[in-house]
């Protein structure tokens, strides 16, 4: 697999100085650590790109698509673990908010995540050669997900910052579960089996988000604030 379909390297240089804006941005703010979180999921994605990691993966025991998907939870574990951790020490807080935090994100996002692991897992078991446009259909998904375009038209020069980064940070935590799948061989994908696939995602999406949008009303503790994510 090669690794610039999953991580584009000039994306990274776009991303970089995205990363310096976001910083003078929001210092002082609430949200100032948003750039050591953006900084520390590229220095991953680097790390996910090693060469061979992608036989590693595939080498792992137990059926294909579980451990596809035990893949794809485990990186938004770890990403979700980073974000608590850095919303912690923004507000100065204790191992117990910490836990907290942790939690209530990881929570959060396990549902969120649920219909981009799931769709794109059947549409590259439908659509093998959609590998190669991993970083186009996992960072589109990105911007949507994020609403950054939304914010790109009520604030376009913050929009125009997070582009890079979201798209960056969304293809490097699908990445793993996507590199644990053997190359299977299959037609060429067709243009239009691109937004097909990414209108998987969505259907897939469906019913873990009313699940979260349920469950987020019934114990609103056990998720994020909506000063955090919005309500």
């Amino acid at each position: 697999m090669d690794e610039r379909k999953i991580l584009p390297r000039w994306m990274l240089w776009v991303a970089v100085p995205s990363i310096m804006a976001l910083t003078a941005v929001l210092w002082g703010t609430p949200f100032r650590l948003s750039p050591v979180y953006y900084t520390v999921m590229i220095l991953l994605g680097i790390g996910v790109l090693r060469p061979r990691l992608s036989e590693r993966l595939q080498r792992l025991p137990g059926p294909v698509w579980l451990r596809y998907i035990l893949l794809g939870y485990a990186a938004v574990v770890v990403e979700e673990s980073l974000v608590g951790t850095l919303f912690t020490l923004a507000e100065g807080a204790g191992p117990l908010l910490w836990l907290t935090r942790m939690t209530q994100f990881i929570a959060f996002n396990l549902f969120a995540f649920s219909g981009a692991i799931w769709g794109l897992g059947f549409a590259y078991g439908r659509w093998p050669g959609l590998r190669h446009w991993h970083f186009w259909l996992a960072g589109l998904w990105g911007l949507f997900a994020e609403q950054t375009l939304v914010l790109l038209v009520q604030n376009p020069i913050a929009g125009l910052i997070l582009i890079a980064p979201n798209m960056v940070v969304y293809a490097i935590i699908l990445a793993p579960a996507m590199l644990s799948l053997p190359p299977k061989p299959g037609t060429p994908v067709r243009i239009w089996s691109l937004p097909l696939a990414w209108g998987i995602m969505l259907v897939f999406s469906v019913a873990p988000v009313l699940g979260l949008m349920a469950l987020r009303g019934a114990y609103p503790d056990a998720f994020p604030a909506c000063v955090y994510i919005a309500c």
